[in-house]
């Protein structure tokens, strides 16, 4: 936001939801577990930041994490963790790419996050004959399109909506409602891989710049080189 407002873009910042982490209690219990698998994959950096205050397990420090990039990562090395991630790219599929993942049969593997996403992750790797979990240390509650959203869409302003977020887009367009959401899905689209390009063209959206990555200057350099970076207005779902 910092960076296309100093550009001189009127940025508009719609979360579509908050985050709701588990009580500390369960948050503990299963925090603590992860030392007893081979794998963890980490799939957001609300993820990361929960672990990385609660690794004080023995045997923590063993265990091989991975993450999408390198800012999730980065909290993890910073608790004194090893994580890889992918090289370039942080999809789902940039991590199954990954050498470490070829060859997992028989691994325990737990994938930490939210209800809702990263489920390639889980039925690739038990094709693979992982032994696969999913733990959820946080939930997404959904929020309300914000007042400047809905007041740009009234105005059938032309924006540029950047978003990493197949969960946030289903919610902003389904609370938008039958006024406002045929606006938004003629707006300009920067989305972050294949995969959320597809749901936003299957839901209406035609004008569509898909980024390397979910990175802040990976979707910065998309809008940039479609030519979008300087409109009338940016909106975001995270």
């Amino acid at each position: 936001m910092a960076r296309l407002g100093e550009a001189g873009s009127a940025v508009i910042h719609n979360p579509a939801f908050e985050i709701a982490r588990a009580p500390e209690s369960v948050l503990r219990e299963r925090i603590d577990g992860l030392a007893a698998f081979d794998a963890v994959i980490v799939t957001s950096p609300v993820a990361a930041r929960l672990i990385a205050e609660r690794a004080i397990v023995p045997g923590m420090r063993d265990v091989g994490f991975f993450a999408p990039g390198k800012g999730t990562a980065s909290l993890l090395h910073a608790a004194g963790l090893r994580c890889r991630f992918p090289v370039s790219g942080g999809t789902s599929e940039h991590i199954l790419a990954m050498r470490e993942l070829a060859e997992v049969d028989g691994a325990r593997i737990v994938i930490v996050g939210a209800p809702g996403g990263r489920g390639l992750l889980a039925s690739a790797l038990d094709r693979r004959g992982a032994d696969v979990e999913v733990m959820h240390v946080y939930r997404r509650q959904p929020l309300s399109p914000t007042p400047a959203l809905i007041s740009a869409l009234r105005k059938r302003h032309d924006l540029v909506v950047l978003i990493s977020s197949r969960q946030a887009f289903s919610i902003i367009t389904d609370a938008l409602g039958k006024e406002l959401s045929p606006g938004w899905l003629d707006s300009r689209f920067v989305v972050s891989s294949g995969r959320l390009e597809r749901v936003c063209r299957d839901a209406g959206v035609s004008r569509i710049c898909t980024a390397a990555g979910a990175a802040d200057e990976q979707m910065l350099a998309a809008a940039r080189k479609a030519g979008w970076a300087r409109d009338q207005g940016f909106g975001g779902g995270f």
